[in-house]
């Protein structure tokens, strides 16, 4: 290599190809073979070459709008309807509103470009770019953006790029908070049920419960660390799983479903009586309405503040106001009591079917 950063000459060097060929891939244009191009996107990937988006902006190159992509397609990360509806409005808040516009790529993860969620930054589709959903550690398009020069966010955060331009929870405090909750009043064994096991999210979460268990000098229990779908009927049957084991007396629920139904049901089905003789804490979206009354407590999880502040710090980014890139990440809050208790519009992130 020429260079401790790869060109795209490089990229063409190694590919057999012309630059002028490498340059159609990037930037979406007919006139290359498939397996040409299949072979050019692999070395890009490999070689982790990206072009420098900034300096093209400045060189003229119109680039578009204020884009949104997934990390995971929708079949494997559901976002609800409400949730991006809510993300739609921000949007328009933070950047609509000043004339910009804002695209959704709304199938980032088909075959034609070897799934990549990023193909709308290659493809100087985006001005800026939102990245929706949990990400898997060590993920090395983000890496690619991130030097790229291009204002972006990521709602979430990578333990492998500490410097990622986030909006996010501190996931591993909600779950540490819930755990020492449950030990200190008198549970030495607790169950575990959280999402994303394969993504940052769940590593986050898993972290935060065997912290807390190793401060008390409690031997953590592998059966005792669930996952959860978004399935309705898997989840109950997890619920019920994990709860028919006696010796099992608190429980942390950091799936973040929003959904009281699927653990009463567990509980019911493995003869448990939440309050009764199994104590669980909740995690939610909602900080004015117990979940699950019945609860020992709950954690509230901010993320829709998080979002708030980090879209508009993006937006200082994008228009010179500050440097990027962006760090939000705020930590839960667990409420044992909902005084000032209101009806609240819920919004759950994810979607979980029937």
């Amino acid at each position: 290599m020429k260079s401790s950063k790869p060109t795209i000459q490089d990229v063409a060097d190694i590919a057999g190809v012309s630059a002028i060929t490498v340059s159609r891939v990037l930037n979406g244009k007919t006139g290359v073979s498939d397996t040409t191009r299949a072979k050019i996107n692999s070395i890009i990937k490999d070689v982790g070459y990206h072009p420098n988006l900034g300096a093209r902006a400045l060189r003229g190159v119109n680039m578009g709008c204020i884009g949104v992509t997934t990390f995971s397609p929708v079949e494997v990360i559901p976002l609800s309807e409400s949730s991006l509806i809510w993300l739609f409005s921000e949007l328009y808040r933070v950047f609509g509103i000043r004339g910009e516009r804002i695209c959704f790529d709304l199938n980032p993860h088909n075959e034609s470009n070897n799934g990549d969620f990023a193909r709308s930054v290659w493809e100087q589709l985006f001005a800026a770019c939102i990245i929706v959903g949990p990400i898997k550690n060590n993920d090395k398009l983000i890496e690619r953006i991130h030097n790229s020069s291009l204002p972006y966010l990521t709602i979430g955060h990578l333990d492998s790029l500490p410097e990622c331009s986030k909006a996010t929870v501190n996931y591993e405090h909600g779950s540490y908070i819930a755990t020492k909750k449950l030990i200190e009043a008198g549970h030495t064994s607790i169950a575990l049920l959280r999402s994303f096991d394969q993504f940052q999210p769940g590593e986050d979460r898993l972290r935060g419960y065997l912290r807390a268990l190793n401060e008390h000098n409690i031997e953590p229990q592998d059966h005792l660390i669930r996952s959860m779908t978004f399935s309705l009927k898997d989840n109950t049957e997890t619920i019920r799983e994990v709860l028919s084991d006696s010796t099992v007396t608190g429980l942390v629920d950091s799936s973040s479903t929003d959904d009281a139904s699927i653990l009463r049901k567990g509980a019911q089905l493995a003869g448990r009586s939440i309050g009764k003789d199994v104590d669980i804490i909740l995690w939610t979206y909602s900080n004015t309405v117990p979940v699950l009354p019945e609860a020992l407590a709950h954690v509230w999880i901010p993320v829709f503040d998080a979002i708030t502040q980090g879209l508009e710090e993006l937006s200082k980014w994008y228009y010179g106001q500050a440097k990027g890139p962006v760090s939000v990440r705020l930590d839960p809050l667990l409420y044992e009591t909902f005084p000032d208790a209101e009806p609240a519009l819920r919004r759950p992130v994810f979607d979980i079917d029937d």
